[in-house]
């Protein structure tokens, strides 16, 4: 299933951001889209083609565990995403460094489309040795090469983020974070359901065919292939069919060493500091639940087909979530209603343990029981992801607030990353502790533990079989509902504050400064 909002944060902008300028707010002109019809056009292509290798990226675990891949192995692949976590680190390098001649976004897009390509057309060639179950774990590679695909992806977020603002019309501009939003959801859609449904013999032999027929209507060979084909074409068109204007004086932003320096001056801020102290460690008690229950419910006997549908219903339920909270968002209690949500996130962690140990009981039944399990199912993924989806949603809409207007870009990236730091390191860790707490104990032999592969062939050879002593899943359940726990308690108040703190103090220069913000000073 899709991770939170998975929490790739749109990326960085280092156009200082002005009023009735460059900085992708409304502007109250009557709309017209003359002459930006065909941009709107291009701009949600670009967004999609940026929204794919996410969506590769949340199927490919789901492959692995119907394969029979470890936890150990999962984590390892999730190191893959951690890309989009640290791109802040080379965005200013992205947005300094062009050739003019070429275009200040072209320069980067083509070769990364190109490069992006090439990795997908490889990646197409090996993906079926790789994913493959052999005496050698074949995740490493597939890691290797999904991590650079990823860093390409993530340049590609800082450029196409960076090319909105200049590509369409000023009065239009607001228009680019609706591409945003509906081309990176319909890009990870195309990238995560269309391979593991249309790859699926059995989702396809019962929805899609009247005949049986072996495999899938697509291959994920095939499709990545596909995909290769689609970057290097529209590499090829953007060089060739999409002009781009040269950046004025304004646009070219603080250049990298001063936005390295702003960037610092901004950490050392207290509110910063502390904001950073808390979401850093915000994932803590919903990391188990967010990273493993999946799998977990895969290992008990839901169908990977079923658990990608799930993951359909819930991507409808995030498209419409934004909406209904918008008075939430803009209230002085949107921290309130954040840390409300806590208990029940905590909560679910407990009620989808109970459920998982009765799931193969219910899978067995038949009729309305089975029934019954699965709409209890769906139900409790879809409120779990509501939860974290508004409290995802009111952190944005927190950091946005307490931005420097000056330089919003900067600022949104950089307290967005406190969040995805702790998302990836935590999504990682959940998944290789689970192998560490799992203890298991061969039927024929007491002294062996099934704790490596060696292990486990030896205990089979023998004609046992590794029985599970103690499940790792949920034992950590257990550690990080207890770490949540106090982590709420710890943070509640600090939180609260920083909600009320004057936004001056999140300000590298203010209004009590004397001296005035600009943007050619070194800082």
């Amino acid at each position: 299933m899709m991770d939170d909002p998975n929490v790739m944060i749109s990326t960085i902008n280092l156009v200082p951001i002005e009023k009735n300028s460059d900085n992708c707010e409304k502007i109250n002109k009557v709309h017209n889209l003359s002459g930006d019809r065909w941009n709107l056009v291009k701009l949600l292509f670009l967004y999609i083609l940026q929204g794919v290798p996410l969506g590769f990226s949340d199927a490919f675990p789901i492959l692995l565990k119907s394969k029979q891949f470890s936890y150990y192995d999962q984590a390892i692949f999730s190191v893959s995403t951690w890309p989009f976590t640290f791109k802040i680190l080379w965005a200013p390098l992205v947005d300094s460094i062009y050739c003019p001649s070429v275009g200040r976004r072209k320069m980067w897009l083509v070769p990364v489309h190109i490069l992006l390509g090439t990795c997908l057309l490889v990646c197409s060639f090996y993906i079926n040795g790789w994913l493959l179950k052999t005496e050698d774990s074949n995740v490493i590679p597939l890691t290797v090469v999904w991590l650079i695909i990823n860093c390409l992806a993530a340049t590609q977020d800082i450029v196409v983020d960076g090319w909105a603002c200049s590509m369409l019309q000023k009065h239009n501009i607001h228009y680019s974070s609706m591409c945003n939003a509906t081309g990176q959801s319909l890009g990870s859609f195309l990238g995560y359901a269309v391979p593991l449904l249309l790859g699926s013999e059995t989702f396809c032999d019962k929805w899609l065919r009247f005949h049986h027929k072996s495999g899938g209507i697509i291959t994920i060979k095939g499709y990545l292939y596909f995909w290769g084909f689609v970057y290097i074409v529209a590499a090829a068109c953007v060089s060739k069919f999409k002009p781009e204007t040269q950046p004025s004086a304004e646009q070219k932003g603080l250049g990298v060493l001063n936005t390295y320096k702003l960037l610092w001056d901004i950490v050392k801020l207290p509110n910063v500091q502390t904001l950073g102290m808390i979401f850093l460690t915000a994932k803590l008690g919903f990391a188990t639940i967010d990273t493993v229950t999946t799998m977990e419910f895969m290992e008990a006997g839901v169908s990977e087909n079923n658990i990608v549908i799930i993951g359909i219903l819930v991507f409808l339920v995030k498209l419409i979530v934004p909406i209904a909270i918008t008075k939430i968002t803009n209230s002085v209690k949107s921290m309130d209603v954040y840390m409300q949500c806590v208990p029940y996130r905590l909560l679910h962690g407990l009620i989808f343990s109970l459920l998982l140990y009765y799931t193969p009981i219910l899978l067995r039944a038949s009729g309305i029981i089975k029934a019954c399990f699965y709409t209890i199912l769906g139900f409790i993924f879809i409120t779990h992801q509501i939860y974290s989806f508004i409290m995802y949603v009111i952190y944005l809409s927190f950091v946005s607030k307490v931005s420097d207007p000056n330089f919003g870009g900067i600022y949104m990236t950089l307290l967005c990353t406190f969040a995805n730091i702790s998302l990836a390191i935590t999504k990682t860790g959940s998944l290789w502790l689970v192998d560490v707490l799992t203890f298991k104990q061969c039927t024929t032999n007491s002294q062996n533990h099934c704790t490596a592969s060696t292990l486990i062939k030896s205990c089979r050879a023998a004609g046992g079989k590794c029985n599970t002593i103690i499940d790792g899943f949920y034992a950590e359940v257990v550690i990080t509902t207890i770490l949540g726990i106090i982590w709420f308690y710890i943070i509640k108040k600090p939180l609260l504050n920083l909600h009320l703190s004057d936004r001056k103090n999140w300000h590298v220069y203010n209004e009590d400064n004397s001296r005035k913000v600009n943007v050619n000073d070194t800082f």
